[in-house]
């Protein structure tokens, strides 16, 4: 209740008061004033009474209204604190979106900077499959290159093999000639007209082929190329060189390994190596093995 509403009661109160105490005093002159008079004071104390009750009611309303607004005003104390503690979190929130949206931004930029690290790496990859294509393609040449020359080897090799033996039916053509000319020089009774020959070389174990062939003169040279297991030396047929010889490769005191020929020119001859201990390098010497 408040201070306006009591002033109006307490106005009220006086004022009816002054009202009963007047009328009390007009009736008193008039006939049967003592009747009206006490009827007059029953109203006055049923007034009072109402308007205690209703005095009393008002304070418990106003208790009551107290209770409330003591409650609203602890809710208002609540609702800021959520307040408070809700702007705190939001301005967290923000940070945190910020810090967010940074981390974004740099992801964003590594990724760009790793997608132009990988299309460069792409490219770079583009470029090793056109080398690796050409060298494929290379590689397939030298095959057939290779296979070609396979070929070659082989049609020299039958080619060699063919001249070793027309060599040795000349040679034993020549013995058999040298034979018949020391016999018709002994039934003339005098020496060979012809120059004297030399055997060749097996002529005198016409009947023992030899394990590997041997010059009849050591054979020195040096090692031209090395190309994996195959060997290319200096010296060949003009030399004394034979397919299926057996060079010693050294290099200077160290021994390296054994070179078995199997393809002989005129100023060259090549082969596999058989044992090594060391692995050939041009300018190793050679030697025939005896």
């Amino acid at each position: 209740m408040s201070t306006l509403t009591k002033v109006f009661i307490v106005v009220l109160v006086v004022f009816s008061i002054a009202f009963t105490t007047m009328t009390v005093s007009i009736v008193a002159q008039s006939s049967d004033w003592r009747d009206t008079a006490q009827k007059y004071q029953e109203h006055a104390r049923v007034a009072d009474t109402n308007l205690r009750n209703q005095i009393a009611a008002s304070a418990a309303t106003e208790a009551t209204l107290r209770d409330s607004i003591k409650s609203h005003l602890e809710k208002i104390g609540e609702v800021e604190g959520q307040l408070k503690t809700n702007g705190a979190e939001l301005a967290k929130l923000r940070s945190d979106l910020a810090k967010s949206e940074s981390e974004k931004s740099s992801s964003e930029a590594m990724n760009r900077g790793l997608l132009a690290q990988l299309q460069i790496a792409n490219a770079g990859l583009g470029e090793y499959r056109k080398q690796r294509d050409d060298i494929e393609k290379r590689n397939v040449e030298l095959e057939r290159r290779n296979i070609d020359l396979n070929d070659r080897v082989n049609e020299q090799t039958a080619r060699i093999a063919v001249l070793f033996e027309q060599k040795r039916q000349y040679e034993q053509q020549l013995n058999i000639l040298k034979t018949e000319n020391e016999k018709l020089s002994r039934v003339a009774g005098r020496p060979a007209g012809a120059s004297v020959l030399e055997a060749p070389a097996g002529a005198a174990m016409a009947n023992v082929t030899p394990l590997n062939p041997v010059s009849p003169t050591p054979v020195r040279g040096r090692v031209l190329e090395v190309s994996g297991n195959l060997v290319t030396i200096s010296v060949g047929s003009a030399d004394g060189v034979q397919k299926d010889m057996v060079f010693k490769i050294q290099r200077g005191d160290q021994y390296v390994g054994d070179l078995k020929i199997s393809v002989v020119t005129p100023d060259q001859a090549a082969g596999r190596m058989m044992r090594t201990t060391l692995t050939p390098l041009q300018g190793d010497q050679v030697s025939d093995a005896r």
